[in-house]
C-alpha cells in the first residue's frame, strides 16, 4: 500500500510539474484539451518454461485523458497527457475462455512535428507512457501472480487538427502502443501489452488571435 502511494505521489508530482510550474517559469505553455477514444488491445504471452510465445485475441476498451501543450513553434510541440486506458487480451480453449482486463492510469509525453496547410493542420506524435495499474487482471489459471504496478510502453501516433476561428480547435488521432517493459513476470510467464487507439479531442489555445495572411486561417499569438 505504501509503495502505491509513493508511486501517486511521484505521479501527482511530475504532473503537476510539466502542467502548472514549466509553462510558469519557462513561459511556454500554448494550451490545455481533453480527449476521449476507444482501445482495441491485445497482449504477447511468452512462457520460458514452455517454449511458446502467442499472442492473444483483441478485445475493445476505453480510453480519456486531459493534456497540455507547450510551445508554439510553427513545426514542433511537445505534448504533456494524464490518461486513463483499458487494456488486455481474451483466449479461448476447449475448456473454457479466459480474459484479462487492464485499467490503467498513464503518464504520457510526446514530441510532436505538425505542418500548418489551408483548412486542417496534419501531425506526428511519438514519445514514452509511464503506466501505473489502477486495477484488473486475468483469470486465465497461468496467471498465477499481479500485473506490475508500473511500467513504461511507447506511443506513436498521428492526428489532424482542424483549422478554425476561435480558441477552441477540434482533433483526431490514431495511436499504436507497443509496451517496453513487461506488464507481467512471474514464474517465467512474460506479458506485454499491445493496443491501438482512436479519439478525437478539443484543445482551448492561449493567446491573442489574428489572421495568418499567408494560408488566411488564425494563428494564436500567445500572452507572454
Amino acid at each position: 500500500m505504501k509503495r502505491k502511494l509513493k508511486i501517486l505521489i511521484l505521479l501527482s508530482f511530475l504532473i503537476f510539474n510539466s502542467t502548472f510550474l514549466i509553462p510558469l517559469h519557462a513561459q511556454f505553455f500554448n494550451a490545455l484539451g481533453v480527449t476521449v477514444g476507444v482501445t482495441y488491445g491485445n497482449e504477447r504471452w511468452t512462457d520460458d518454461n514452455l517454449k511458446t510465445s502467442e499472442r492473444k485475441k483483441y478485445i475493445l476498451g476505453f480510453n480519456g485523458s486531459v493534456l497540455a501543450e507547450f510551445f508554439s513553434d510553427d513545426y514542433f510541440r511537445w505534448v504533456s497527457e494524464f490518461q486513463f486506458n483499458q487494456k488486455g487480451s481474451a483466449e479461448k480453449t476447449s475448456a473454457a475462455n479466459y480474459s484479462t482486463k487492464l485499467n490503467y492510469i498513464c503518464f504520457n509525453n510526446y514530441l510532436k512535428f505538425r505542418t500548418e496547410l489551408v483548412s486542417i493542420i496534419p501531425y506526428f506524435l511519438i514519445g514514452p507512457r509511464l503506466e501505473y495499474k489502477l486495477s484488473g487482471g486475468s483469470d486465465n489459471p497461468r496467471v498465477t501472480g499481479a500485473f506490475k504496478p508500473l511500467h513504461v510502453s511507447l506511443a506513436i501516433g498521428v492526428g489532424n487538427e482542424f483549422v478554425a476561428y476561435g480558441p477552441y480547435k477540434f482533433f483526431t488521432e490514431a495511436f499504436y502502443n507497443p509496451d517496453i517493459m513487461k506488464a507481467y513476470s512471474v514464474g517465467g510467464l512474460h506479458i506485454k501489452n499491445n493496443a491501438f487507439e482512436l479519439r478525437v479531442g478539443v484543445k482551448r489555445v492561449f493567446g491573442k488571435s489574428k489572421k495568418d495572411m499567408d494560408c488566411n486561417s488564425p494563428v494564436y499569438i500567445p500572452d507572454f
